[in-house]
């Protein structure tokens, strides 16, 4: 290969250098076919892929590829690095360096695929998880990577002994040789001999072997870089690795390992037979070459999509409660808790504490509730309470600025009125109305127990969220006031009247709205459609009854608390005429939907929540974090003016509590709400 084949790029940032050996591919073919880059392991160089005996560039160069083969910082002839965490900290220069390579040297199309060997598949996997956005990435082949919070004692203490030189030397006795390379039967005696061993080996860097060890760069890789590999992985490990002897061993603990990658749309996982670590020095070393040039020319044949925006889900998921009280599916669990609350913000749960006889008195006394005579129900209008608590009629609940087409009743937590010198908005807590004993016998006593009931669950999921964000369980607690005050709406949606005129997307039973709630527990009763969840591509997904479930669905104050790490989903009630027919042609009768939201307290003195930051950075969309955070300020930090705007958002929902109780504040937000008509 003449030197006009062979280019050296350079590439460098404060106290990190790193340079790369671009080499063409075959004339004729290499503007066809993406970018191969090649990232080195630890004490090592870029000759480790390209020798002698072996050559991973000419393999690729032979097929048409262009190749870079980065040498790592503080390798071959590279500076040390200044940073104490060398690996994470060159993410970025690495991601430049390609970016360079791949627009002025390689033909800037076809995309990229990267290929590194034990640190350099950290660094892949971590390109992968944290520049993707910025490289157009095909996929990754990452070989002999095991993320393990279990590391050789006594190479620690090796690497921490003289700290006054940065690096080690491994030296090559028959111990080391098998614990790199693998038994003697898998090795060719002839390479442990040649003389450009020397060349292509080297001391290594202690800073990225104690950065790589330490327990930060354990809970990085599995909560962050690997579910952060949005494209194609190849992940390989060899028969005889560093963390095991032989496929029976290892399997379990890769498997383990490749189970990470829950967002990668295509997954190629396993153990190569017949070789150590370093297995492109085994006798088998072609079978990985193959390996990698059949992942390679599958990306080319069928190029591959990055995996959807999980927030941009199609179906709701459903839970087991049951799960998170077994300490062996109790992580499972909290896995699937986790996506669910921070890509979709809806989950079903079934087998959850809730008392099914008391769920099933409150179905019964609520319908009973719903079927008296108007002037019965009347008698607790909620026009009659400053506190928004009572019967309101159909029509008269206000959402995204049209009427619900519901009736309903709210009840919440029993408190005293508020003193007369209190703030306004402290109106919106105090006393309920009920219904008159004689009229539905038992009625108070299931309301209250089901809410006792709902508070139990309430606070137990609080806590298994917490734990799901790997923090401390109670770490919610604070916000809640003792009792926690939750309030009940038991919802009515009548079939709409069969001479209605139906916009498209049905007659509004609940506008699309998000919950200002901690969290929403909804039962629905019965078996019609009419919930819809939004999705991030503005699709509207059906989340129907299932039997023996709850609907549970974050609020904004969960979303505001957490910096939008869970995330509060807009939602509405279609009631489409479709809705309301069963699949055999026969109605269904009106619809029921009885939803507790979970309160918060916005008062408190200590609204300080210690987010881990590997949860933060689930975060990836900007404008949720930071309109998450100004929400946050407003309820927890707002003050006197804010508590008293959401007490008037209140009253344009309730006009008719407004306009008895409140006319001035309601004047003049309609004044405001026909100001922004007006101008929209």
């Amino acid at each position: 290969m003449s030197d006009t084949d062979r280019i050296i790029i350079k590439f460098e940032k404060p106290g990190l250098k790193a340079h790369g050996i671009f080499k063409k591919g075959r004339e004729g073919l290499r503007h066809l076919k993406p970018l191969i880059v090649l990232i080195h392991g630890g004490g090592c160089n870029a000759s480790y892929f390209d020798n002698d005996f072996h050559s991973v560039p000419k393999a690729f160069n032979e097929l048409g590829f262009n190749v870079l083969s980065i040498n790592r910082v503080g390798y071959a002839h590279n500076p040390l690095p200044e940073s104490a965490s060398p690996v994470l900290d060159s993410i970025p220069l690495y991601s430049a360096l390609i970016k360079k390579s791949y627009e002025e040297h390689s033909n800037g199309k076809n995309g990229i695929v990267l290929v590194g060997h034990s640190l350099g598949a950290v660094t892949s996997l971590s390109i992968a998880a944290f520049e993707g956005e910025k490289l157009p990435l095909l996929g990754v082949s990452a070989l002999g990577i095991i993320p393990t919070k279990d590391h050789p004692t006594g190479l620690a203490e090796m690497l921490k002994a003289d700290p006054e030189n940065p690096r080690f030397i491994v030296e090559a006795s028959p111990e080391a040789i098998e614990a790199f390379m693998g038994p003697p039967s898998v090795i060719d005696p002839s390479i442990l001999v040649h003389p450009t061993m020397p060349l292509i080996f080297e001391p290594g860097l202690k800073s990225e072997l104690l950065e790589w060890w330490d327990s930060a760069w354990y809970n990085r890789f599995v909560h962050e870089v690997a579910p952060g590999v949005r494209v194609p992985l190849q992940f390989l490990a060899a028969e005889y690795e560093l963390g095991w002897k032989g496929i029976k061993e290892g399997q379990p603990i890769f498997d383990h390992a490749a189970g990470l990658f829950t967002n990668t749309p295509k997954l190629d996982a396993r153990l190569l037979p017949g070789g150590g670590h370093n297995f492109e020095f085994s006798r088998n070393a072609s079978f990985l070459q193959k390996a990698r040039e059949e992942f390679v020319n599958g990306l080319i044949s069928s190029p591959p999509k990055t995996a959807h925006d999980p927030a941009a889900f199609n179906e709701i998921p459903l839970l087991d409660f049951a799960l998170a009280n077994d300490i062996t599916t109790k992580p499972k669990f909290l896995e699937s808790l986790r996506r669910a609350v921070v890509n979709v913000g809806f989950l079903y749960i079934k087998n959850t504490p809730v008392s099914i006889a008391i769920q099933e008195t409150l179905i019964k006394k609520g319908i009973e509730l719903f079927d008296l005579p108007l002037e019965e129900k009347l008698k607790i209008e909620m026009a009659n309470s400053k506190h928004f608590l009572g019967y309101a009629r159909l029509g008269t609940e206000i959402t995204a600025m049209k009427p619900d087409y519901r009736e309903q009743f709210d009840f919440a937590t029993e408190v005293p009125a508020p003193r007369p010198d209190e703030p306004v908005w402290q109106n919106l807590r105090g006393p309920n109305q009920w219904p008159e004993e004689s009229v539905i016998p038992g009625f108070r006593v299931a309301v209250e127990n089901y809410m006792n009931e709902i508070q139990n669950l309430a606070l137990s999921f609080s806590r298994l969220i917490a734990e799901a964000l790997d923090m401390d369980p109670t770490s919610f607690d604070k916000f809640f006031d003792i009792p926690q005050h939750n309030k009940l709406k038991l919802v009515k949606y009548p079939a709409p009247p069969s001479d209605a005129e139906i916009p498209e997307g049905g007659v509004q039973g609940v506008g699309p709205h998000k919950d200002g709630s901690f969290l929403t527990f909804l039962l629905q009763l019965a078996p019609h459609t009419g919930l819809e969840i939004q999705n991030k591509s503005g699709n509207w997904i059906k989340a129907p009854p299932i039997p023996g479930t709850l609907v549970i669905n974050i609020g904004r104050s969960l979303q505001a608390l957490t910096k939008g790490v869970c995330t509060a989903t807009t939602h509405r009630v279609n009631l489409s005429p479709e809705n309301y027919i069963s699949e055999d042609g026969t109605p269904l009768g009106p619809r029921y939907s009885f939803p507790v939201f979970q309160g918060v307290k916005t008062d408190g003195k200590d609204n300080s929540l210690e987010i881990p930051q590997h949860i933060k950075y689930l975060v990836k969309d900007e404008k949720v974090r930071s309109e998450a955070e100004a929400t946050f300020d407003k309820m927890f930090n707002g003050g006197e003016s804010v508590r008293e705007a959401i007490f008037i958002s209140r009253i344009t929902s309730h006009q008719d509590v407004g306009a008895r109780w409140y006319p001035d504040l309601l004047a003049k937000a309609l004044e405001e709400q026909g100001k922004f008509k007006a101008g929209a």
